[in-house]
This record gives C-alpha cells, sequence and structure tokens, in this order.
C-alpha cells in the first residue's frame, strides 16, 4: 500500500531529497509530476500556492514544506 503521494518533478533537489528519505525508510510514495507554479485547480487544492513539493499521505493529510516532509513518519 502506499504511504502517499509527493508532488514534484524528478530534477528538482527538493522532491528528490524526500524521495530519498521515503526510500531510505522503506516507505512507498508515489510522484505526481507536477511543475512548479502550476495554476492547475487539482493542484492548488493541494498547496494553494503552486509550489513543489508536496506530500499527501494515504489519509488524506497534506504537508507543503520539504523538510516537514522528510521527517513525516506516521
Amino acid at each position: 500500500m502506499s504511504f502517499g503521494k509527493i508532488y514534484g518533478v524528478l530534477d528538482n533537489p527538493r522532491t528528490t531529497a524526500c524521495r530519498v528519505v521515503a526510500k531510505a525508510n522503506d516507505l512507498d510514495v508515489e510522484l505526481v509530476e507536477t511543475a512548479p507554479g502550476t495554476k492547475e485547480a487539482e493542484y492548488l487544492k493541494v498547496n494553494a500556492l503552486g509550489k513543489i513539493p508536496s506530500f499527501v499521505g494515504a489519509n488524506g493529510f497534506v504537508l507543503t514544506e520539504c523538510i516537514a516532509i522528510a521527517v513525516y513518519r506516521k
């Protein structure tokens, strides 16, 4: 079962840091390719500023800061 989704792009250092920490902790996260500053309505529901990375947990919990995403384990 997926731990959650990380919204971002592969070549973004903050997105990469979150994915590396998830992998090191054996957490299954899905990457949802999302361009920085996107104005897509669906993504703005996750992060109103359109910034990346953002994380949505399997339980619907949302985080929008790289360090908070990296240390989240619930």
